[in-house]
């Protein structure tokens, strides 16, 4: 288990690296430059992120409502407390 750990972690801080490299030096690197062609476009740095934080947010709005719409407490309409007792609430006489 503590190997999947590190791997994970080796993963996430070499994508945050490659990100952060993307970001902040490829505008700075000339074109005929080695390294410039390891980068995609400069327009995809904005995007992927985006994309992500929708997927991350799709994923917890449906978690969200699966767990609303399968939790007993809205499975069925409950009575207010009262309405055991016989009391309807207030009485409005229209006139």
């Amino acid at each position: 288990m503590r190997v999947l750990g590190l791997l994970a972690l080796v993963l996430i801080v070499g994508s945050y690296i490659y990100y952060c490299s993307w970001l902040l030096l490829k505008p700075f690197l000339p074109e005929d430059h080695y390294s410039y062609y390891y980068f995609p476009d400069q327009k995809y740095v904005y995007y992927l992120p985006s994309l992500f934080l929708l997927l991350i947010l799709a994923m917890v709005m449906s978690t969200l409502g699966y767990i609303l719409i399968n939790s007993e407490a809205f499975s069925k309409p409950q009575m207010p407390p009262w309405a055991k007792y016989g009391y309807q609430g207030p009485k409005i006489s229209h006139q």
